[in-house]
C-alpha cells in the first residue's frame, strides 16, 4: 500500500476503491492543530489546568507508536471551514487470512481496487452504502500532504492482514513461512501453483497469503541457488536483508 496524495483525490472519489485510514493519526492531527492554535483551548475541568505546547507535542509523538486501522470508502469532498474527505468505513469483511488458494486472493484483490463491480453475493466485504448506521469519518486534506501520512491506498490482502487483522494468517499459523513438505504445506504449494516444490521440504517458502504471492516466488528462486557472487541472486546477507525489509514493511 501507499500514502495517497490530496492531487488523486478526484479519481479516488469516482472509483472509490478501498482505503485504509490510521485512526489515531486522524486523532493526533486533530489534536495537534487544536494545541498549535493555542495549548490554552484544551484544559481540565477542575482548576482550568493546561499544559505548555512542548509537552502536548512531546505526548503526541509518543502517540504515534501506536495505531489503529480501518478499511475505509471515500465518499465525497466536504467543502467546509477546512477542507475534508468525506469516508465511511467498511463495517465487515471476510478476513482476508483465512483465504485458501490463489484464486481466492486474486478475486479480493479485485474487488479491493473496485468495489462496485461485479455482483454483491461475490463481493467479500459490505459496502456502507447498504446499511442504515454508517460510521463516517472526515480526513483533513491538508493531512495528506504532509510526511505523518494516514490514508493509504493501492491495498493488497497482505497489506489488511498486516494491518486490519493484526497479522492473523491461517495458512502460515503467524509464522511467515510455509514448509512445501511438512503439514499441509504440500497442499498449500499446490494450492498457490508451486506444483514443483510441493512436499520437498527442502523448500521453505513466505507465506503466499500474509506475505505476497509475488514474494513468495521471488523468496523461491532465490533460494534454489542462492550462491556468493551469482549474478541475479542475493548473497546469505542480502536475502536476509531483504527479508527483514518484508517484514517491516508489512509492520512484523
Amino acid at each position: 500500500m501507499r500514502p495517497i496524495d490530496s492531487s488523486e483525490l478526484d479519481e479516488l472519489i469516482q472509483r472509490k476503491p478501498i482505503l485504509m485510514l490510521d485512526l489515531d493519526r486522524l486523532t493526533i492531527n486533530f489534536i495537534d492543530n487544536i494545541v498549535r492554535q493555542s495549548p490554552g483551548h484544551i484544559t481540565t475541568k477542575q482548576g482550568n489546568k493546561r499544559l505548555p505546547l512542548e509537552i502536548w507535542l512531546e505526548i503526541l509523538e509518543w502517540a504515534k507508536l501506536w495505531y489503529r486501522h480501518a478499511l475505509m470508502q471515500p465518499q465525497g469532498l466536504d467543502d467546509g471551514s477546512t477542507n475534508t474527505l468525506i469516508c465511511f468505513e467498511i463495517p465487515e469483511w471476510e478476513a482476508c487470512g483465512q483465504l485458501e488458494d490463489d484464486s481466492a486472493v486474486r478475486n479480493y484483490q479485485y474487488y479491493l481496487d473496485r468495489p462496485g463491480d461485479g455482483p454483491d453475493d461475490d463481493r467479500p466485504f459490505l459496502l456502507p452504502q447498504t446499511l442504515d448506521n454508517i460510521l463516517t469519518y472526515k480526513v483533513p486534506i491538508t493531512a495528506l500532504n504532509k510526511d505523518d501520512r494516514m490514508l493509504y491506498g493501492d491495498l493488497t490482502v497482505p497489506d489488511v492482514i498486516a494491518w486490519a487483522e493484526d497479522g492473523e494468517c491461517g495458512l502460515c499459523g503467524q509464522g511467515r513461512y510455509i514448509c512445501a513438505g511438512c503439514g499441509g504445506g504440500r497442499q498449500i504449494t499446490e494450492n498457490f501453483f508451486f506444483d514443483w516444490a510441493s512436499g520437498d521440504c527442502s523448500y521453505r517458502l513466505l507465506c503466499p497469503l500474509c506475505i505476497g504471492l509475488k514474494n513468495a516466488r521471488k523468496g523461491l528462486w532465490q533460494e534454489e541457488a542462492r550462491h556468493e557472487g551469482k549474478e541475479g541472486y542475493f548473497t546469505d546477507e542480502e536475502y536476509d536483508a531483504w527479508v527483514q525489509g518484508l517484514f517491516q514493511e508489512l509492520g512484523y
